[in-house]
């Protein structure tokens, strides 16, 4: 009996000791299978040790400044006693007070001693912007102070009319405040009746004035006025897809709020001159009421931005997306940013938004300066907010509402971010926007070049595509979003793209407003505007003695009695005639399809063999015809914009095209760019500057709704190398696959595919992005901090 015992104990054991090795040896072989599709997935992508954002210890010229220089600069001000400062905290449209300052970068021969010559680095400093409110005769000052990390000068650079001030936050309080009290107070029935909600205490029916239109008095003919328009909205997504037909003009000439008050209001298309003649005519019924239902507030609701619809694709798919299998290709240190033979400079201008400095390609300089000028839209209506409503973008300060991009929305999830610091008049400390500018490398998917020869005793392919660095902004002002993207291409070639996005404006519907856009709802209009983007091209090519040249197609008609068997027989062709254009007047460009021709600048000194100029070209791809009566209106603000493009004679007194007073000085301009060509000064070998403006009609549309997209709305133009390289220079990038026969002969001898040097199939995980997780411990990077209940 023990026997059989021990027996069966032993079977057991045996039993449990194969059961083991089988379980071990399953084991083994999972983690094995487990190995091995570790060992098959690809690596993480490389990191850079090429991007460095933090400021270098020797500030280049162009850098922004600092938040010390920032305080320094501050601190020397608030010490100018006679400047009678106050803080952020407690300022007053009746005070004196910092607007604004950023850096102003240096006179441009100065900077090139620097970079050219290695002369002493110029002096950092800054403009600065200042509202004297409390003066006799409240003006608005700029001033050049520096050097702006220990600041001892202060140069008086002009004063100009108070009424021209951009738009400012004790205004705009001290306006919101009397129209809460006026309307609020006297025609909230009205309102509540009219549309279903009302001002102050109104639960989730909330009505707000959400818009603003500036009015200057060369519209209103009332000379040394300032007036606004106020659009009242509920209080949705987004309330301008929502207009209602209640609009309010008040006057707020006077640097003293108290005196601010309404000479107009627009509503049920009628004028009323005050709240209680609008009140009488109701109560009366002398006129047709308006009722609106207000908006469901859901995800549903047409203007906003909820998915909904025919929902796709029909799964939880991510689209395609861009990996760096070798890491970064491009260096950023500070804001200089080198790639593929480019470098230059970025920074973010407070008051006008991009601007690139001393850019390079193979160390030669092509442009001193890229940078955006002004951004405009002029609107047409019936009704008096939308009809004058003809906005220069510097007016909000383009620089301040370039926010923080979102990665995987705006920009590539693999894009560096660069920010932007800006001195605001409600805040002590620098406003800092995390993501001002994004930076990266994209494969753009079209061939730079490309041939097949696939017949005969020379077979071959050879291409490659066309990758690019972009460094691109997007400023939101208010309704609007203005894409500027700066694209590098590795054939020397610059691009610069301009597109619109965002919501429109719409008036509300009555049969007058037909005639200036189509109804896109049963309360709504698109009024047709025009978007219009001017841009500074401080091109050196060859240095600074240059000329600008035409190359104009034309038709002609040849002889061609050696090639045919008929008399006198004529064959029609085009030529080419080079045309030297050496005065400012003559180089005012109004582009006309009937004369085609290229625009060519470059410096008659430098040749090819041949003895070709070296030349850039400028092509033009937004081009579109300003329409507004010249001189009539707002439409001096913008004179730039008559031309297609503008070469001028460089000087430091003609910095920009356009200023910050532009929304309001139509009836005399700050900046009148029609004096930078007046002169007419001769342009034949001297330092030029091309002003290049584009621009789009639209007229907007059902597809419009909720949000303008992006397709075909695109603006661009081109600098392009024309005889300035012996041969494409990108000829030398590593990026091309050629294909050839070992044996042209005999292609069973197979093929020599050249990557030179790269992986075939080059992959590794991509780093994953913390944008989540960073937002949600930082919300104030995309958001803005609640600042009470007024929203303009």
């Amino acid at each position: 009996m023990e026997v059989e015992k021990h027996k069966r104990t032993i079977g057991y054991c045996s039993c449990f000791v194969v059961l083991l090795l089988v379980a071990v040896f399953a084991l083994a072989i999972a983690l094995g299978v487990v190995a091995s599709r570790l060992r098959d997935q690809p690596d993480s992508c490389p990191t850079s040790s090429n991007i460095a954002l933090d400021p270098p210890d020797n500030l280049p010229p162009f850098y922004d400044l600092t938040h010390s220089e920032i305080q320094a600069v501050k601190r020397f001000l608030y010490g100018q006693k006679e400047l009678n400062l106050v803080k952020p905290s407690v300022i007053t449209l009746n005070s004196s007070y910092i607007f604004s300052f950023e850096l102003l970068p240096p006179i441009k021969q100065e900077a090139l001693d620097y970079l050219d010559n290695g002369n002493s680095q110029p002096v950092r400093e800054a403009r600065v912007v200042i509202f004297r409110g409390d003066s006799k005769v409240p003006v608005s000052e700029e001033y050049t102070v520096g050097p702006t990390a220990n600041p001892t000068y202060m140069k008086d650079k002009g004063t100009f009319p108070f009424r021209y001030r951009p738009l400012t936050g004790p205004e705009t309080v001290a306006a919101i405040t009397l129209l809460h009290a006026e309307i609020g107070g006297k025609a909230n029935a009205i309102l509540l009746e009219s549309y279903g909600g009302k001002l102050g205490d109104c639960s989730n029916n909330c009505l707000g004035f959400e818009m603003i239109t500036p009015m200057s008095s060369s519209a209103s003919g009332e000379p040394m006025n300032r007036k606004m328009w106020y659009w009242l909205a509920p209080t949705v997504e987004f309330w301008s897809l929502n207009s209602l037909d209640f609009v309010v003009r008040v006057d707020l000439t006077s640097s003293d709020p108290d005196q601010y008050y309404i000479d107009r209001i627009f509503h049920a298309g009628r004028m009323f001159r005050s709240v209680d003649e609008l009140v009488q005519a109701y109560n009366a019924n002398t006129f047709a009421k308006t009722r609106v239902n207000y908006p469901k507030a859901d995800r549903n609701l047409f203007s906003s931005l909820n998915r909904r619809g025919t929902l796709f694709p029909s799964e939880p798919l991510s689209p395609p997306q861009e990996f760096e299998p070798d890491g970064k290709r491009y260096s950023i240190k500070g804001r200089h940013i080198q790639y593929m033979g480019w470098d230059f400079d970025v920074r973010m201008s407070t008051l006008f938004g991009p601007q690139l400095f001393d850019i390079r390609f193979d160390d030669k300089r092509i442009l001193y300066e890229l940078s955006l000028q002004e951004c405009a839209a002029f609107y047409s209506a019936n009704s008096p907010e939308i009809r004058f409503a003809a906005y220069t973008d510097s007016v909000a300060l383009i620089g301040t509402r370039a926010r923080s991009l979102v990665p995987g929305g705006d920009c590539p999830v693999h894009a560096t971010f660069l920010s932007a610091n800006h001195v605001i008049e409600s805040q002590e400390a620098p406003m800092v926007v995390d993501r001002a500018f994004c930076v990266f490398e994209h494969n753009t998917a079209t061939p730079l070049r490309r041939h097949l020869t696939s017949f005969g005793g020379n077979k071959f392919y050879e291409g490659m595509l066309d990758s690019v660095l972009i460094v691109r902004t997007v400023a939101t002002v208010i309704n609007y979003d203005y894409i500027f993207d700066f694209i590098f291409h590795q054939n020397g070639a610059v691009e610069v793209k301009a597109i619109s996005t965002g919501y429109i404006l719409a008036s509300f519907r009555f049969p007058p407003e037909n005639e200036y856009g189509f109804a896109l709802n049963e309360h709504i209009t698109g009024n047709i505007h025009h978007h219009m983007f001017n841009f500074k091209v401080d091109m050196d090519i060859n240095g600074q003695a240059n000329r600008f040249e035409t190359i104009e197609v034309r038709p002609e008609v040849a002889d061609n009695t050696l090639w045919s068997a008929s008399s006198g027989a004529k064959y029609s062709q085009t030529r080419m005639v080079r045309k030297q254009i050496k005065n400012e007047a003559s180089a005012a460009v109004n582009y006309n399809l009937s004369t085609p021709k290229y625009l060519t600048f470059y410096n008659d000194k430098v040749k090819t063999r041949a003895g070709v100029p070296r030349a850039y070209r400028l092509l033009m791809k937004g081009m579109s015809k300003q329409m507004v009566t010249p001189g009539t209106g707002q439409e001096p603000s913008v004179s730039w914009a008559r031309h297609q493009l503008a070469v001028t004679r460089y000087k430091d007194s003609e910095r920009r095209s356009s200023s910050i007073y532009a929304c309001y000085d139509g009836e005399n301009p700050v900046v009148d760019f029609q004096d930078f060509m007046a002169d007419n000064e001769s342009i034949s070998d001297v330092d030029q500057v091309a002003w290049v403006t584009m621009g789009v009609h639209h007229i907007p549309h059902m597809e419009d709704q909720p949000v303008t997209p992006t397709v075909g709305l695109d603006l661009r133009f081109f600098l392009l190398p024309y005889n300035y390289f012996d041969e494409d220079p990108a000829i030398g990038s590593g990026d091309a696959i050629r294909v050839e026969p070992r044996d042209q002969n005999d292609l069973n001898a197979g093929l020599r595919v050249e990557r030179y040097g790269r992986k075939e199939n080059a992959q590794c995980m991509p780093q994953k992005s913390a944008f989540d997780e960073e937002l949600e411990n930082n919300p104030e990077s995309l958001f803005d901090k609640p600042t009470g209940d007024f929203t303009i």
